[in-house]
């Protein structure tokens, strides 16, 4: 049974470090879900196999290094440790739509300090490629808002136009039709 599990954490540690490396470039899997799926099967498993393994040296070094690790991210502001938080957890990810089968966006926050963006992402098959982020408070500025206002949410959004260097979305913010244009100026990858 443990030499199951080890085994099944060792799969799953590869496809975590796999999504780790890709969203160094703007990708990760396909969808919203599995990138915190994996990584939370991740988390329990790594805590189980240091739990059946701790009479092991090993079991107590790793778990001595994952400890440090997460210690020392705190020091500096802890801003990497916030960017662990926000990428293991929904913590500020507001919404996402499916604007077709190839196209998806996210209003999210995506790290402690940053402003609300909406990430548009591009589906190919498994994978998906962040293509267009853009600032939220561009998109709803046409609207008028009174001063300490919470930022609305989108109630739908509609695929308008897609070109090479631009996506043109429709959205629907506080009952009125806000028609964008992501472009590749806003966000150059």
């Amino acid at each position: 049974m443990k030499k199951i599990i080890l085994l099944l954490y060792l799969i799953l540690s590869v496809l975590f470090f796999t999504g780790v490396f890709l969203s160094f470039s703007h990708t990760s899997f396909s969808g919203y879900y599995p990138d915190k799926i994996i990584n939370g099967l991740w988390l329990f498993l790594t805590v189980l196999v240091i739990i059946l393994y701790w009479k092991k040296k090993a079991a107590k070094v790793y778990c001595l290094l994952l400890g440090a690790f997460t210690v020392v991210s705190i020091i500096p502001m802890a801003i990497p440790f916030f960017g662990m938080v926000y990428y293991f957890s929904t913590v500020d990810d507001f919404q996402q739509i499916d604007l077709n089968n190839e196209y998806r966006i996210e209003r999210t926050k995506p790290g402690a300090l940053y402003k609300t963006q909406v990430f548009v992402y591009q589906k190919n098959g498994l994978m998906e490629k962040e293509i267009f982020r853009t600032p939220y408070r561009d998109i709803y500025e046409k609207l008028s808002r009174k001063i300490g206002e919470r930022e609305p949410e989108i109630q739908k959004a509609r695929l308008v136009s897609v070109h090479k260097d631009s996506i043109g979305v429709e959205y629907l913010i506080r009952g009125e039709k806000i028609p964008f244009y992501h472009k590749k100026d806003d966000f150059d990858l």
